[in-house]
């Protein structure tokens, strides 16, 4: 009988080489960090640690929330931008990191278009007009006949200049051609102190769940609704579409984000399972109660809606001159 060596050789080798197991080649095999750019207990840490639970239930892999904060979310958000593309380091980020802030504010550290790769939209956000129950209004039309009388003397309150309710503002007067006067305040517990206090005429809120307590105990009035539908915890207010402005359309929302150059095989799990889950009807309730909607995209169609968002608020911005430092 004779031994071919070079086969036996060969053989050898190969039984000596690592050989990849299941464990090694499947996605996930460890912990995912989800990265929260934003204090525990607001809505996007909350619409955080939802995502990971259902991460974690539709991966079979703990998915673990980390709230790095600071500089009005641009730190988190600079951490998921420079860590590894390997579909453990995700971000949960907001419109005002990645669609606004590129626009207004210099050396921001990330290139929103270039630094990501866009996995899905998560959730939008219920935002609407509320006014003090001293105004002399209850409706957009009267609000803007009203500003339009008193041009500059209509306030209204934001949690800084450049934050989407500053924006939307601005976006909401050219489009009604009024003036009126911003109020930027350091947070919105300030802001809303002041409302309720009729030192501010309106606000223009990313969040209507944060005002619905003091509209049902009397305290303030909402006119209108900002985004571009109704909203299922104020069914019978009108948008702001409806009110005269169609095609107006402003509001806050939070998506999945992973690093630049996700491998695609990664990017199709984490969409599959995370649109999965927002889908599932005790999700959607959870959220609902939360003033906030689920919405899950394919990753082309969120690449196409931040395209889009990226356009509205930079033209605004250009159009303000607004530069932060």
């Amino acid at each position: 009988m004779r031994f071919n060596y070079r086969s036996i050789l060969a053989i050898a080798v190969l039984c000596c080489a690592p050989l990849p197991t299941l464990a090694q080649a499947d996605y996930p095999n460890k912990p995912i960090t989800l990265v929260v750019p934003f204090p525990a207990g607001g809505v996007t840490d909350i619409a955080g640690r939802e995502v990971a639970r259902n991460l974690t239930k539709y991966l079979n892999q703990a998915v673990v929330v980390e709230n790095k904060v600071g500089a009005g979310g641009n730190i988190g958000t600079q951490y998921v931008a420079v860590s590894k593309p390997d579909g453990y380091t995700l971000g949960l980020l907001t419109v005002s990191a990645m669609s606004i802030a590129p626009h207004v504010t210099k050396n921001l550290g990330f290139n929103p278009s270039k630094d990501f790769t866009p996995i899905t939209n998560v959730i939008t956000t219920d935002g609407a007009i509320v006014a003090n129950v001293s105004t002399p209004f209850s409706s957009v039309k009267d609000f803007v006949a009203y500003a339009k009388a008193n041009p500059g003397l209509v306030s209204y309150a934001s949690v800084g200049t450049g934050s989407i309710p500053h924006l939307t503002a601005e976006l909401f007067a050219q489009r009604a051609g009024v003036s009126l006067l911003h109020i930027p305040y350091k947070g919105a517990a300030p802001a809303m102190q002041d409302l309720l206090a009729n030192q501010i005429n309106i606000s223009f809120e990313t969040s209507i769940a944060t005002t619905l307590n003091n509209v049902a105990n009397g305290r303030l009035k909402i006119l209108a609704i900002t985004g571009a539908k109704r909203s299922a915890a104020a069914p019978n207010v009108p948008t702001v579409a409806e009110s005269g402005f169609p095609g107006f359309s402003a509001q806050g929302w939070f998506g999945l984000f992973a690093p630049a150059n996700l491998p695609p095989k990664i990017l199709d799990v984490l969409n599959k399972a995370v649109t999965e889950a927002l889908r599932e009807p005790e999700v959607v309730a959870r959220f609902e109660k939360l003033s906030v909607q689920p919405d899950p995209q394919t990753p082309a169609a969120f690449a196409k809606f931040l395209e889009a968002e990226s356009a509205k608020w930079g033209d605004l911005a250009k159009s303000l001159k607004l530069e932060l430092n």
